[in-house]
Order: C-alpha cells, then structure tokens, then sequence
C-alpha cells in the first residue's frame, strides 16, 4: 500500500495543484464546473416545473354529465361550470331551433374562456346582440357570462379554453346540436 504524504495542507486539498497548472488548464477546469453548475441548476428548474404542471393537473372527476337544454320557446338557461382546468358539464345537447341561454360561471380563481367558433358561426343570436368576437367569450375569475342564442345547424361542436396549457390539461367539451 503506497501512502503520499503532503507536507503542505493546501497540496492536499488541490489549492496547491491548481495554482501550479497553467492559465489554459485552469480555464478549462473552471469551464467545466461552470458546465456542471448550469446542468445543476437546469435540473432543479426542470423538476420544479414538473412539480408545478403536476399540481395543474385537474383533480379526477366523475363520468361526464350529459345535460339537455329544455324545449321551450323563451330561452331555458343552461349553466356551465369553469373550473381549474374543466368545464361542467363537459357534453351539452341543445337541439336546434330553440333558444337557449348560456351561464358561463367561472368558479376559479384564474380568468377561462369559452371558445367554440364554429358553434357560435352555426347560430344566431337576438337582434341587437352578436356572436362573441373571434368565437371566444371570456369570463374572469370568480364572474358570471350569459348569453342567448339560437342554434341553427345540426352537428358536433368542439369547446375548449384557449389560456396558456388549458386545454391540454382537459379544459375542453362538446356541444351536440340536434335537429
């Protein structure tokens, strides 16, 4: 067994080796730490947006509700729940013809929307009043958004929040229009 023996502490903690190399070695030396501590750093970052996206998540909820609008000639009025990440309930059937009024409350402490284009172009709206500008009704935190339409065309419809990541959390649902 070989045993060194360091007459200077600073030799045996690398102070001594380092300062005996040269300026290029050096540099690397310092290249390379500076290396580990940015993958260091980008792993911390890393899991704690993973952490952040986990806790997004939308808590697992019961199988969708299917709710249908009554037939009457005055609007009925159907509420929509926004939630984190959610819309209840996530499948509405409406038949097509008759009026209806669209609750749009938002339960959470962050502003959702409601995005439906192609269902909102397949309706009409009472005079006076006009389809939402881009297909989209925005509803801040913790308010209430109506409105009265009429849908005119059969078929499905796609809805979703168009916020930063909603939809791909789940925030989408689905309007069925029947004739």
């Amino acid at each position: 067994m070989t045993v060194l023996a360091y007459p200077n502490p600073e030799a045996a903690s690398g102070t001594a080796l380092q300062e005996r190399q040269s300026p290029d070695a050096r540099a690397s030396l310092d290249a390379r730490r500076l290396r580990q501590f940015a993958c260091i750093v980008g792993l911390i970052a890393t899991l704690a947006l993973v952490a952040t996206v986990a806790g997004c998540a939308p808590a697992p909820t019961a199988p969708s509700a299917r709710v249908t609008a009554p037939a009457t000639e005055t609007p009925g009025t159907l509420t929509i729940l926004l939630t984190d990440f959610a819309f209840s309930p996530d499948h509405i059937t409406l038949r097509a013809g008759e009026p209806i009024r669209l609750r749009l409350v938002n339960q959470s402490s962050g502003g959702h929307d409601f995005s439906a284009p192609k269902f909102f172009a397949a309706s009409s709206f009472p005079a006076g009043s006009m389809a939402p500008a881009g297909g989209a009704i925005e509803v801040g935190s913790k308010q209430t958004v109506e409105i009265t339409l009429t849908p005119r065309k059969a078929g499905t419809y796609s809805v979703e929040c168009t916020h930063f990541l909603h939809s791909l959390f789940g925030m989408t649902a689905t309007i069925e229009v029947e004739s």
